[in-house]
């Protein structure tokens, strides 16, 4: 099957079967669920602890040896250590942004088609994931490590940006990010899908979540009403392309579907047999994200 035939004409969505939580997930939700009867503030306070904590994974190849052929330098945010990777000069930026438990080397991928059309490429470890400093974060610390490579690096011609990375995204261009150009692959724009996700996963008992919320609000100093990218859609004005797998079933097709109609001129390109990530790395999405951030 060639790649262009992974892309289909728009026809409704197949039914996703969701991923089942793992056997330990099972019993520390089982224990959540005794404790949320018990203590239900206490309880809510430890899992939102977990709920932000990424899990950090080492590098692949071939993002692994990307990496090492890149400008390595350290950024400061919000008392961490950020780290970035650039390739090329000069010519027009575009920053490449991971999504939850991912990492620069996962957006390896866009680099050389970015060059080829004479970029600039950024890539940054947000906090708490890849080579940087943390063990906590969210879509508002995501917001601020883009600001700060935007400091650094920008400005940016355009943006590349996968799942929560969207999100986190949208949030910045809400509050500043100038960019002429964005594509978002699998991008969150409903958080409450990603409670359900998590709570799915942990088999935390539904009445723990909205207490789990309150304190990630007073915790983060935002409600994630304001960052929510469906609520903010309506308001953008930088050229979109969405790339999101009808079978995606940690991001919902739904989700990308939802936001590509609220964002003004938004172009939604459905994909099959991709999942969450391999869109990453299929030559003809890479190409595709390339031609639109350049203007084709």
């Amino acid at each position: 099957m060639d790649s262009a035939s992974k892309i289909p004409p728009d026809s409704a969505p197949p039914a996703r079967k969701p991923k089942q939580a793992s056997w330990a997930a099972s019993m520390a939700g089982g224990a959540f669920g005794l404790a949320g009867a018990m203590a239900p503030g206490l309880t809510a306070r430890l899992a939102r602890r977990l709920m932000f904590r990424p899990r950090r994974l080492p590098p692949s190849e071939p993002g692994r040896s990307i990496l090492a052929t890149a400008r390595v330098e350290p950024l400061h945010v919000d008392g961490q250590t950020m780290y970035s990777y650039s390739w090329g000069e000069p010519g027009p930026g575009v920053l490449l942004v991971h999504g939850w438990g991912g990492d620069a080397a996962q957006m390896t991928g866009f680099v050389e088609p970015l060059r080829q059309a004479g970029h600039r490429v950024v890539a940054i470890d947000m906090v708490a994931h890849g080579r940087s400093s943390g063990r906590q974060a969210s879509v508002r610390h995501f917001e601020a490590c883009i600001a700060s490579a935007a400091r650094a690096h920008g400005p940016f011609h355009g943006v590349v940006a996968h799942s929560m990375g969207a999100a986190a995204v949208t949030f910045a261009l809400s509050r500043g990010l100038q960019a002429r150009r964005a594509v978002f692959l699998g991008p969150v724009s409903r958080y409450d899908s990603v409670w359900e996700y998590s709570r799915r996963m942990m088999n935390l008992p539904p009445q723990v979540m909205p207490r789990i919320a309150r304190h990630a609000e007073r915790w983060l100093g935002v409600t994630f009403a304001e960052m929510e990218p469906a609520r903010l859609a309506p308001s953008m004005s930088v050229p979109l392309l969405v790339i999101h797998d009808r079978g995606d079933r940690e991001s919902p097709y739904e989700d990308g579907a939802l936001l590509a109609a609220g964002w003004p001129g938004a172009e939604l390109l459905p994909t099959e047999k991709m999942g969450h990530t391999r869109a990453l790395r299929d030559p003809d999405i890479l190409r595709r994200a390339a031609a639109f951030v350049s203007g084709g």
